[in-house]
């Protein structure tokens, strides 16, 4: 080829001090003759990767560093099932107390059980004429709203946003838009940081990511008015969003092609065990203030381990950077025990002979032929259905009934093994079947969670449903990134899987207004949750099988493939040359 006879031509002759030299003379050392066959075989910069293993001691440093930094997001994100949680409460002032009205009103006359919000009160009124009293009296029943309120205390959260700013009766409806702004800004976070990485560099914005995440959560815990708790709130999800989004790509570019599924599922065991950690926090420390402030001074812990690590040398090749590069892939061999070919190497060389033309592509792409516009608002309605059903569990834990400590244990418990399952499934059964059965189990689950409400008799019931719903739902969100990221060609895999994060983030901002329709009927958000897995299930049925399959490059190979299966495609056979195992 080409590629081969450049290489060899190159190993031939040697430029050095102005001088041409033959490199097969046997003066020279063999050493070096070794270095320079070395650095002669790397056909491209993914073969460099290749060579340098993607189990080596530095890759295994790098996913450990992962895992050990997505605790933080985990233990931060969900924190709103304590932060935001109903505190018990009563009515400590009405307004008939001070009223000037021509009658008599007292609570020892109330008609209305329900003393929280408003009183109703049977009012007696005299019938008076130019100021004279006569004997004729009216009964007149008057509403009046509370004015303020007095929060327990003793209960199994002594503080919370919703008792800190008085988001009870007319302000219930705020009670729950600290997380959607949250989310809000986890979206933009991922959008911002992500275009950032890509210009600056993926450890300089995830370092940048990591302080906005900390600040942000101290100072909410300090926030004196709810419109500044609801912007530390944005800011706090915008550096989620951003790091989250540096940690998954640093992690990814970091290890070679065939073990890129499995650092992706370990990512995800580190936001569990986060879960864990965050739940126990705030078992011990019951006010919200505290509780965000010790988990945002706990998030400068992740500072240390990522100081020793180098920047992705991937993205310093990406960004012609490439004297820095080969120093990071001089120091990544020299940890993992292998050989670059000494001074000889040259990332710059290597990328440039066999530099490709860069396509532009848009979201246009996705939707021009009608296998592709298909699959794609397949993956869409995927992120955003599980998403939305994995949020509104997690986030709804304190509606189950029982302990909203041992709730949400059990809610993180589930994680670990659904992932486990879904790798075994996914290469066993396929992506598409084990989809299905997925998020039709979840579906099935949810929506007998929602009819298990409305009696304390079926609280064990409606919690034993709702994680096993939590379980198949994590199980289907893993496939939902595991899928998308096969199904699309290489040259929109990006922008394919960037649009279905998208998503997914807008599934996860809608989950946070579900529960407010449980006063509408209280089975509805949980039918609304689990609507969506249903319809990704029928939606599943027009969708191609990945497993086994080569990745498909081009988008004539992707449309390819979107007709290979499902019931609206014709089904047809890879020819097993070039296949890629997945």
């Amino acid at each position: 080829t080409r590629a081969s006879s450049y290489c060899s031509a190159n190993c031939k002759m040697q430029h050095k001090n102005g001088a041409t030299q033959n490199v097969l003379d046997p003066l020279v050392e063999e050493a070096e003759h070794e270095d320079q066959k070395l650095n002669c075989k790397f056909e491209n910069v993914e073969a460099i990767f290749d060579h340098l293993g993607g189990t080596g001691r530095y890759n295994l440093l790098v996913l450990v560093i992962m895992v050990y930094v997505n605790l933080f997001p985990g233990m931060i994100t969900l924190s709103a099932n304590f932060t935001a949680a109903d505190v018990p409460f009563n009515c400590s002032k009405f307004g008939f107390e001070n009223s000037s009205l021509s009658s008599t009103c007292a609570p020892s006359t109330s008609i209305d059980d329900n003393l929280q919000c408003r009183v109703t009160l049977n009012c007696t009124e005299s019938a008076g004429l130019n100021g004279q009293l006569d004997n004729s009296m009216s009964s007149v029943l008057k509403t009046f709203e509370c004015q303020s309120f007095q929060f327990s205390t003793t209960g199994a959260l002594q503080e919370t946003a919703v008792s800190r700013f008085g988001l009870v009766c007319q302000r219930a409806w705020m009670s729950n838009l600290a997380t959607t702004f949250f989310f809000i800004g986890f979206l933009f976070g991922c959008s911002l940081y992500g275009a950032l990485a890509d210009r600056f560099g993926r450890l300089r914005m995830m370092l940048i990511a990591l302080c906005n995440m900390s600040v942000g959560a101290i100072a909410a815990s300090q926030a004196p008015f709810l419109w500044l708790y609801w912007c530390f709130q944005l800011l706090i999800g915008i550096g989620i969003g951003g790091f989250m989004s540096c940690t998954f790509s640093f992690a990814l570019e970091n290890t070679d092609p065939a073990h890129r599924s499995i650092s992706g599922f370990n990512l995800h065991n580190g936001w569990t065990v986060g879960i864990f950690l965050g739940t126990f926090i705030a078992y011990f420390e019951r006010r919200y203030s505290r509780l965000l402030l010790y988990k945002g001074l706990c998030a400068a812990a992740a500072l240390p381990p990522l100081l020793i690590l180098s920047e992705s040398p991937r993205w310093l090749v990406s960004a012609r950077r490439f004297k820095q590069a080969d120093s990071v892939l001089h120091r990544i061999a020299r940890i993992n025990r292998r050989s670059l070919g000494g001074d000889a190497f040259s990332s710059e060389a290597i990328s440039r002979r066999f530099e490709k033309r860069v396509v532009k592509t848009s979201v246009l792409d996705l939707l021009r032929r009608p296998g592709m516009r298909r699959v794609t608002f397949i993956a869409w309605a995927m992120f955003f259905n599980v998403s939305m059903a994995y949020y509104g569990i997690s986030l709804g834990i304190g509606d189950l009934g029982g302990s909203i400590f041992v709730n949400q244990l059990l809610a993180a418990a589930v994680e670990i093994p659904a992932r486990l399952l879904g790798m075994l499934a996914s290469y066993r059964i396929g992506r598409r079947v084990s989809t299905m059965v997925s998020f039709g189990l979840a579906g099935i689950c949810l929506t007998a969670t929602a009819f298990l409400f409305g009696d304390s008799r079926y609280t064990g019931a409606r919690i034993a449903t709702a994680m096993t719903g939590k379980f198949w739902i994590t199980l289907a969100f893993d496939l939902a990134w595991l899928y998308s990221a096969e199904v699309f060609p290489t040259v929109v895999r990006s922008l394919g899987v960037g649009t279905g994060s998208t998503f997914a983030r807008v599934g996860a901002m809608v989950s946070t207004l579900v529960p407010g329709l449980g006063f509408v009927w209280r089975p509805l958000p949980f039918l609304i949750l689990a609507a969506g897995p249903l319809l990704v299930v029928l939606l599943a049925v027009a969708a191609p099988e990945t497993k086994g399959r080569r990745l498909p490059d081009s988008m004539e190979d992707g449309e390819r493939l979107a007709q290979a299966g499902g019931c609206c495609g014709r089904r047809q056979e890879d020819s097993g040359r070039g296949d890629i195992e997945l």
